[in-house]
C-alpha cells in the first residue's frame, strides 16, 4: 500500500500507511480504508465525484449536498469496497465508490511571489504575526497544492488561523542554492468549534497553491520536474522585536510537481 511521508520542521520520518486494507469482509471482498485523505471535489449534483492524487471516487452520500462545490478541498475518511456494484454511468471514467464518507473543509491560498527583496521584507512586516509551534508537510500533490498540518503556539484563544506562504526572491546564504518559502499565520475571529475546518493530530490542515512558484522556479532556476526548496515558519519574536523563524530539518525539500 502507498505510504505517506510527513516532512516536519522538527523531524523527518516515514509514517504508517494512509490507506489500509482488510484482507476480507464478510463476503470475501477486499475493503480499503482511507483516512486523513486530502481530496478535491471534482463535481457535484446527482453523481458527486471527488479525486485524490491518483483516483476518482463516486460519493453517493454527497448527493443533495448544497454546501460543497467543484474545486473545494476536503480532509476525508471513507471506505472503498473493490467489488461495489453501485456506479454512475459516466463515459470515459474509472470510478471507485466511497462509503461511510466523512469530511471537513480545507482552506487554501496562493503562494506570494514578491517582486524584489524590499517587497519581501514588507510582507514579513504584515499582520500575519502569530507564532507557529510546529509545521508538517504531507506528501500529497493535487493540482500543485501543498497540504500542511500547523499547530499554533498560543492555543488559548481557540480561534482558527489563516496562513500565507511567501517566497524570498533572493537565494539565502546556507540555503543549498535553493529558494526559501516562509509560512506565516494570523488568527481569525472564528472559534475553532464552529468553523467546520479540518484538523489532524498535527494541528489545523491548510493548503497552499504553489502553481506560481512552480512556474517561477522553472523560468528562473531550473526547468526540471523535480523542484528543490526550503521551508521556514515563524515561531517567536526575540528580545529585540525581531521575528524568529525555524527551518525544516528536511531542507532542502525535493518535490516532483507533475
Amino acid at each position: 500500500m502507498k505510504k505517506i511521508l510527513k516532512i516536519f520542521g522538527i523531524l523527518f520520518i516515514l509514517l504508517f500507511p494512509m490507506t489500509s486494507c482488510l484482507d476480507d469482509d464478510y463476503s470475501g471482498k477486499p475493503l480499503y480504508y482511507f483516512y486523513d485523505e486530502p481530496v478535491v471535489v471534482n463535481s457535484m449534483g446527482e453523481h458527486p465525484i471527488i479525486r485524490n492524487e491518483s483516483a476518482l471516487f463516486y460519493v453517493p452520500e454527497l448527493a443533495g449536498n448544497t454546501s460543497l462545490k467543484e474545486g473545494d478541498l476536503l480532509w476525508t475518511s471513507f471506505i472503498v469496497n473493490s467489488d461495489d456494484g453501485e456506479q454512475p454511468d459516466i463515459a470515459d471514467a474509472t470510478l471507485f465508490t466511497a462509503r461511510n464518507f466523512r469530511y471537513k473543509t480545507v482552506d487554501s491560498v496562493k503562494v506570494i511571489i514578491p517582486a524584489d527583496a524590499a517587497a519581501f521584507q514588507s510582507y514579513l512586516a504584515d499582520d500575519y504575526s502569530a507564532p507557529i509551534e510546529s509545521s508538517v508537510l504531507y506528501n500529497y500533490t493535487i493540482d500543485n497544492l501543498l497540504f500542511f498540518g500547523l499547530m499554533q503556539r498560543d492555543r488559548s484563544n481557540q480561534l482558527i488561523h489563516t496562513y500565507e506562504l511567501i517566497l524570498n526572491p533572493e537565494i539565502e546564504v546556507g540555503s543549498n542554492s535553493c529558494p526559501t518559502l516562509y509560512i506565516r499565520s494570523k488568527p481569525l475571529n472564528v472559534p475553532e468549534a464552529n468553523s467546520g475546518k479540518a484538523y489532524s493530530k498535527d494541528g489545523a490542515v491548510f493548503a497552499f497553491d504553489v502553481t506560481d512558484f512552480v512556474n517561477y522556479y522553472r523560468e528562473t532556476i531550473s526547468s526540471t520536474d523535480k523542484i528543490r526548496f526550503n521551508l521556514k515558519y515563524k515561531t517567536d519574536v526575540d528580545g529585540n522585536g525581531n521575528d524568529v523563524y525555524r527551518a525544516f530539518m528536511s531542507n532542502p525539500i525535493a518535490w516532483n510537481f507533475k
